[in-house]
């Protein structure tokens, strides 16, 4: 029954019962894998659903429609899905192709577009560019000139993972992820002519349709988010999330990451779309909120510390917790760093004592020495030097990260009573010798900053 979570099988004869409400708008729908979705009023006397075969080939001469609205091309996925193209646009699928930091690691600018600004991958490996297109532009031809250089994408190519390409997708294709990169691991059905439009609801039966189950599984994601990059595990999210206690629970990367906000209930309001029930429509952002409030949501707080005549004593437990994946995740160079003080009442820093773990130099000039914890992976190239790009380091990675459901406990020593701690955790997008080089002004998000008082002879215990 459409709109609602009645559902059955048919036999072998496409007969089916349907225990259900009706009401006088209802209708029955129906999908077979190959067919478009197939429906009827539900009050029809015989009940008859006709199947329509997908088209049997893709079509490689089709030609991309436009995500943004535009009331001289009717097509365009923004003029139907508003909403829709507003979270879209305000993800980074969206700027994949255009987002400055990409753009500056890809040519070597920095943030106000000035060239020879450290990294760039077109200069030293301008023929490996390609292997960029097939997550970046997935849309884009093997003979358009962009394809080694998204400078010059256009048009919808332009818009990177658009809204068109990803609800071409049929299925996945059987590789080994990591190694197949993007669009290569994906398997399009792009209509000769009219439109084909695939997606993750089953009772769409507009005659466009397509239902394909892949959209409800970590697998669509799976062949841009694992990627081994000139031999480095530049990108390892899906394969952290078969390792989790996610992917056991059956949770996958949609369940998280196109939660429901609870705002949409008409996917295509005033052009035909259907009242629906909030919860069963996803966000197009892919963060639940914002990527803040996914980290502090995810991880779990505890400190406990105690003051001595001589010494203060500091223990620190980070737990993931509901979160499928290594924290943090995604790009290579992605950073979390603990930062733990100690500060005496005239608000002097405490030194650090005996085996404390002090930060190294990939945490930056400012935070170099100070006692506190690196989690990341941290690459190396062949003679040591660290941080570097992907396309210069050795495969063997160090990784430190957080693992989703364990514990990683430190502890810290600092000389004399300190009268208040205070505790930090900042997320970094890149290490911060490259964002100072580039002039990157929003490479942290801090998500946490907590000054704690100590009183001699007392413990303290903080949670969140």
């Amino acid at each position: 029954m459409q709109r609602t979570p009645d559902n059955t099988l048919t036999d072998a004869q496409g007969r089916f019962q349907l225990t259900a409400t009706a009401r006088s708008d209802s209708r029955i729908t129906a999908w077979k894998e190959g067919y478009f979705i197939g429906g009827a009023p539900a009050d029809a006397a015989p009940l008859i659903i006709h199947l329509r075969s997908l088209p049997s080939d893709d079509c490689a001469d089709y030609a991309w429609v436009s995500s943004d609205p535009d009331a001289t091309k009717p097509f365009n996925c923004g003029n139907c899905h508003e909403e829709i193209h507003r979270e879209w646009s305000a993800s980074g699928h969206a700027r994949s192709v255009s987002n400055r930091h990409f753009v500056n690691l890809y040519e070597g600018s920095d943030w106000h577009g000035r060239g020879n600004a450290g990294w760039s991958l077109l200069a030293e490996h301008p023929d490996g560019s390609g292997v960029c297109a097939s997550c970046h532009a997935p849309g884009l031809g093997f003979d358009d000139r962009a394809y080694y250089d998204l400078r010059k994408a256009t048009g919808a190519a332009r818009q990177g993972v658009h809204c068109d390409y990803c609800h071409k997708i049929a299925n996945v294709e059987k590789v080994q992820f990591g190694l197949t990169h993007g669009r290569f691991a994906l398997k399009l059905l792009r209509p000769e002519k009219g439109q084909l439009t695939f997606g993750p609801l089953d009772d769409v039966d507009r005659g466009e349709d397509g239902y394909a189950p892949i959209y409800r599984d970590s697998r669509y994601c799976a062949s841009c988010h694992e990627g081994i990059v000139f031999g480095v595990a530049v990108y390892s999210t899906y394969s952290e999330w078969l390792e989790s206690p996610a992917a056991r629970q059956g949770k996958q990367c949609q369940t998280c990451h196109m939660t429901a906000t609870g705002s949409l209930s008409n996917l295509a309001p005033d052009h035909g779309g259907l009242p629906r029930d909030p919860q069963s429509l996803g966000n197009h952002r892919f963060f639940a909120g914002s990527r803040l409030e996914m980290l502090q949501g995810c991880l779990k707080i505890a400190v406990r510390g105690e003051v001595n005549s001589n010494t203060t004593s500091v223990s620190v437990a980070i737990t993931p917790a509901d979160v499928g994946h290594r924290v943090p995740t995604g790009f290579v160079d992605r950073n979390l760093l603990l930062v733990v003080e100690a500060f005496s009442k005239n608000g002097d820093r405490l030194p650090p004592l005996g085996k404390t773990p002090l930060l190294p130099q990939l945490a930056g000039k400012e935070l170099s020495g100070i006692p506190g914890i690196v989690y990341a992976k941290q690459t190396s190239d062949f003679d040591g030097r660290s941080p570097v790009p992907f396309w210069r380091a050795r495969p063997e990675v160090r990784d430190t990260r957080l693992a989703p459901g364990i514990e990683a406990q430190t502890s810290y020593q600092f000389s004399g009573g300190a009268d208040h701690l205070r505790v930090r955790l900042l997320y970094r997008r890149f290490w911060q010798e490259v964002a100072e080089t580039k002039r990157w002004p929003d490479n942290e998000t801090v998500v946490l900053d907590k000054a704690l008082s100590l009183s001699p002879g007392k413990t303290l215990e903080w949670s969140k």
